[in-house]
Parts: C-alpha cells; structure tokens; sequence
C-alpha cells in the first residue's frame, strides 16, 4: 500500500512489486488538504483489508522489521490456540537521528493477556484472525477508524475497537523492531515548531481517553 511515496522510494520497491505475491496500491493522494481529511494509513489498510484472502491478518509499515521467523512462529500460536482471536510479541523500537545513529532504544515485553491494548502495543507487533474483521465492520462500519482526530494513535483506536470483544494474548519473544526517525509522524506531531501537515490536523485524541473508556467497559 503506497501513499504516493516519492521516486526514490518508488524505484527502492520497483524489484518487489513484481513478485506475484505481491498486490501493489498507490493512493495518489498528493496534497497535504487530502492527507489531513482521514488517516491515510488507516484508509490504506481499510482498503487492503478489503482484499485480503488469508486466515491471519498482520501488519508491517516502512519504518518496521520482522525477525525471520516471525510469520512462522505467530501463525503457528494461533494454529494451536484455536479460542486465541489476537496474538502479540514484545518488540524494539530504536530512535535514530538524521544521520540514521540509534539514540534511544525502548523493548516492549509481551507478558500479560490483556484486555486494554491502546499505546501499549504496536500494530506491527500483533496478528488476528480475519474473521474478527467483519463484526467490527458491522459495529463501526469500517476496520480502522479513519477519523482525522486519532492521526497520532490510529492503531490505539483500531485496538480499542478489538478489545471490546477480544483480549490480546502474548508471545514473550522480540518479533519485530521499529525505527522512529525525525520524519515520522510521531516526530512531526510533537515537535516544537509545527510543520503544515500537523497545523492543518483536528485535535488529536488521547491513550488515556481509550484506556479509561475501556476500563469502564470491561474493567
């Protein structure tokens, strides 16, 4: 799924796109007014989500990598768990600066089934079953929410939705690792000066809105 990615990143994934495995998208949407109407990565996997034909739905950004055997050993778990909907690992997010130097290094265990996810995992941290996909669309009418005021924690919202009906439950192994670069979204949202893009967003919505309101549902 390409959000109008710029030519050097085009010719970077030019040799995968011809993979018959793989089934390339590109949104198009050029101008930051678009950008700011919904969250674009949710309305990219909304719209892949659409298409998919597996039993196990997982997620992976350009900032993000899987340990080799990562698919196996999660695919694996809920092949053998078969009242397990949502399965999690621990991960590492590594913080680099412009020079691409690792500044800060943060490991998220995996250690608890928990039945309040939002801002404690990461959506490229997790796999579900792709029959959880059709209640919330019958609930919210859509996967992801793509309202424009959950930009800094779409995937918070998206397990919000999740743990209404399901908990996540852990696999304690480091799976996946992230990197936060000065460009993310997460840095242009909390950076000091406020760039066009974060100017023209709504007010964003909060973890601790999420979390309490789960806690109030579910306890």
């Amino acid at each position: 799924m390409d959000d109008d990615s710029d030519e050097m990143t085009q010719k970077v994934i030019q040799p995968f796109i011809n993979n018959e495995n793989v089934h390339f998208y590109k949104s198009n949407v050029a101008h930051i007014s678009e950008r700011t109407k919904k969250v674009r990565y949710a309305a990219l996997i909304n719209e892949a989500l659409k298409h998919a034909k597996g039993e196990y739905i997982t997620y992976i950004t350009d900032d993000n990598q899987y340990e080799e055997e990562r698919l196996k050993k999660m695919s694996s778990y809920l092949d053998e768990n078969k009242d397990v909907q949502i399965i999690y690992s621990a991960s590492k997010t590594i913080h680099i600066d412009e020079t691409e130097m690792p500044i800060k290094t943060v490991e998220r265990p995996a250690k608890k089934i928990t039945n309040n996810a939002p801002c404690t995992i990461d959506h490229c941290s997790i796999m579900h079953r792709a029959s959880v996909l059709p209640i919330l669309e019958k609930r919210w009418n859509s996967y992801w929410d793509e309202d424009p005021q959950f930009y800094r924690i779409g995937d918070a919202r998206f397990f919000w939705r999740l743990n209404h009906y399901w908990d996540f439950y852990p696999l304690d192994e480091i799976l996946d690792i992230n990197y936060i670069t000065p460009h993310s979204i997460h840095a242009q949202l909390f950076a000091e000066e406020k760039n066009e893009f974060v100017q023209l967003l709504p007010p964003q919505r909060t973890c601790k809105e999420l979390r309490e309101d789960l806690r109030r549902k579910r306890g």
